[in-house]
């Protein structure tokens, strides 16, 4: 706040005015990472919650990796395999993300959740 001296109404110059202003930047960076999984076949059968993890990665100036369950995170998705996407940097980001399955082939594999927006910390990954 700015201190001014009090000035009798009398003296008060109606014609000047004080003008401030602020902004904020968010900022949007676009990026992707392949992580590819030479002998999935050999990695199916690995057990329910054990992942396979990608090397780091940096986007937008944070670091991250992503978690491949072949067999499922947990019990209940032990039909599915799970994919995670996970903060390693410290503080927080908030990320637009989406994850693509690709088949051998390069093709698209069905039923994988589209693009989601996530705050991500040190704490939640």
């Amino acid at each position: 706040s700015v201190k001014r001296p009090r000035v009798p109404r009398s003296d008060i110059d109606t014609d000047h005015k004080i003008m401030s202003s602020s902004k904020s930047i968010y900022e949007t960076v676009e990026g992707s990472h392949e992580y590819k999984i030479e002998g999935y076949s050999l990695a199916k059968g690995m057990g329910v919650g054990k992942s396979m993890t990608s090397g780091r990665f940096t986007v937008g100036g944070y670091e991250w990796v992503i978690h491949f369950y072949p067999d499922g995170y947990d019990q209940a998705n032990v039909e599915y395999v799970s994919v995670f996407a996970s903060f390693v940097s410290p503080g927080e980001a908030r990320a637009l993300f989406e994850l693509k399955l690709l088949d051998q082939g390069g093709n698209r594999i069905h039923g994988l959740h589209p693009r989601s927006s996530q705050t991500f910390n040190t704490k939640n990954g």
